[in-house]
């Protein structure tokens, strides 16, 4: 993202351009193991929302400013990747 693009992008779009989406797909299956036996419903209340949130709130806290997609797929892939070291 550039300064003449939107900031209001949303995190869908921001995981798209930062190539992100399949390393994000991988966390959110790490962390769905842990959780074998939920519905479907309760998957994505315990696992995939709150990861969404909370990825969310970790850009909106380092990125103050519309950034260019090398500095938001840095932010996002450091996240990702410090939460599958967890």
């Amino acid at each position: 993202m550039t300064s003449d693009e939107n900031p209001g992008m949303s995190l869908e779009n921001i995981l798209i351009v930062t190539g992100e989406m399949d390393h994000m797909n991988e966390l959110l299956k790490h962390n769905a193991r842990e959780k074998s036996g939920l519905s479907a419903q309760e998957m994505i209340d315990t696992v995939i929302n709150p990861l969404l949130d909370e990825l969310e709130d970790y850009i909106r806290s380092e990125v103050s400013a519309p950034q260019d997609t090398d500095f938001l797929k840095t932010v996002v892939h450091e996240w990702i990747r410090s939460k599958l070291n967890d």
